[in-house]
């Protein structure tokens, strides 16, 4: 489940409750409000369905949300809530029996500023919330605040196996209207966790949302990922692993497994007399040496003018843009948000790096989603696709144990990164492109006043927990033949 820690979240509580103090109008009477509150429970029920096995996705989730308003200007919400799940895959041991983990789903505040707080010129929201940018995304998109940098990993679910596409947000977050509400500002600064790498790393942001009419809305935005750091040297790790050469482009990693000392000048890498290991892709031995020679001049005489190392921190950048094409029909078979085509593409990382980081399009995720009318049968049906296009898996295990901002896994099996040369992608083309299509499909419906029925299909991003409570490194689903689905049945008032 998801959870905070204090040491993170009441510096900025602390700071956001100063900041409240010394613009708050004074007043001598408050009233506070206390909202209903609210109470839930969901049964998911399905299955993951891979090339060799199939396995239960199966889950039950309590919650309770509490909101009260001080003054009419200060609201603040907190919910609680439990899950019973499993470790997937499941295994022949203790880790098959049933888990339960408490969590916050929020506990925020958010603070209205101007003379009617009905309609406030600006509202700061912090604490602990979820972030959804784009209100059309069921599933895919959102790529913001729950992707990768360096590495650009994609990442979509969670806890929440359906209709979770947003990010729950540490921090703070100044929402701005203007134009009337047609053009929206977002300011936001969070906190670096769970699977981000370096944790606790501040990252500012900032949003722009326009809606000139009930047609169109477009939208885009930055993040500058871990700019705030407590710990630099934690942003670019010294270490052979996340190293390379400046005059080269080459990664050290993976040049010292090979002879190079045995062939001559004008031999390759692939040259089976040279060599032990031969992998295709491997650079020019001229190049490999040049590499090899400043890493150990770097560690034996300490000159590294020719070492640099992989980074963390970057900018990431997205636009976005919803067409609702069924308010153009206005036709009584159509239901609010009926045809209704929307999109998502992101950079995730502006800055090129050697070698793994050259090409900014294989950084770059593309979402596109249509609601489906279904002539009053569903409340919604959502389809989306994505698109990326990289030669690398979608994985976080390099980040993830805090080894360098790579998106290769050479933390197991001793992975070279040079099996992702562009000659090799060339040659084992299906392997690397078999991931780079996903899609969802969503449908709910409202069957009476408090219960709900939803299902998901889907081949996505999605990384189920283990008996850890640890998601998995890459998605279960690396194929078009690899999906799962999950019908829930929720209920609450």
């Amino acid at each position: 489940m998801n959870n905070t820690k204090n040491g993170g979240i009441l510096p900025l509580m602390a700071l956001a409750a100063m900041t409240l103090l010394a613009f708050a109008p004074q007043r001598t009477q408050a009233e506070l409000v206390m909202e209903p509150k609210h109470i839930g429970a969901y049964v998911d029920f399905g299955q993951a369905l891979t090339d060799d096995d199939k396995q239960a996705l199966n889950r039950t989730g309590v919650y309770l949300t509490v909101a009260g308003t001080h003054d009419e200007r200060l609201m603040v919400t907190a919910t609680l809530g439990g899950l019973f799940w499993y470790g997937f895959p499941e295994l022949p041991s203790s880790s098959r029996l049933i888990k339960f983990g408490p969590g916050v789903g929020q506990a925020q505040a958010i603070y209205s500023f101007g003379e009617d707080p009905s309609n406030p010129t600006a509202k700061l929201q912090f604490g602990l919330f979820p972030v959804k940018y784009n209100s059309d995304a069921t599933n895919l998109g959102e790529y913001l605040y729950r992707s990768g940098t360096y590495p650009g990993y994609v990442w979509n679910g969670g806890w929440s196996y359906i209709n979770s596409a947003s990010h729950l947000l540490q921090g703070a977050r100044l929402t701005i209207p203007t134009f009337g509400g047609k053009v929206t500002h977002d300011i936001t600064l969070h906190m670096e966790r769970d699977v981000a790498q370096p944790l606790h790393d501040f990252s500012p942001g900032y949003m722009i949302t326009a809606k000139p009419n009930g047609f169109v809305e477009v939208g885009a935005g930055f993040v500058w990922s871990n700019a705030i750091s407590f710990k630099p040297s934690r942003l670019a790790p010294k270490k052979l692993n996340n190293a390379y050469s400046k005059s080269t482009g080459l990664p050290v990693n993976g040049l010292t497994d090979f002879q190079i000392s045995a062939c001559s000048s004008t031999d390759t890498l692939i040259n089976r007399n040279c060599y032990q290991d031969i992998k295709a892709g491997m650079p020019d031995t001229a190049a490999a040496r040049a590499t090899l020679n400043a890493w150990n001049d770097c560690q034996n005489n300490g000159n590294c003018s020719d070492i640099d190392y992989y980074t963390f921190r970057g900018i990431k950048t997205m636009a976005r843009v919803s067409l609702d094409f069924g308010s153009l029909l206005a036709s009584p078979m159509l239901r609010p948000g009926d045809l209704k085509v929307y999109s998502e593409v992101a950079l995730l990382g502006v800055e090129n790096q050697p070698f793994y980081y050259e090409d900014p399009l294989e950084r770059l995720p593309v979402m596109v989603g249509l609601n489906v009318p279904t002539l009053g049968l569903l409340d919604r049906l959502a389809v989306e696709f994505e698109y990326r296009k990289s030669r690398f898996k979608n994985t976080f295990l390099y980040p993830y144990d805090n080894q360098g901002g790579l998106p290769v896994p050479l933390a197991v099996g001793g992975e070279s990164p040079y099996g992702y040369a562009d000659q090799v992608v060339e040659a084992n083309e299906d392997m690397f492109t078999r991931d780079d299509v996903k899609w969802s499909v969503y449908a709910t419906r409202k069957v009476t006043k408090g219960i709900t029925l939803t299902a998901q299909v889907a081949s996505d991003n999605f990384r189920p927990a283990n008996g850890e409570a640890k998601p998995s490194s890459q998605p279960f689903a690396k194929g078009p033949g690899e999906w799962y689905y999950v019908v829930r049945a929720g209920f609450g008032f």
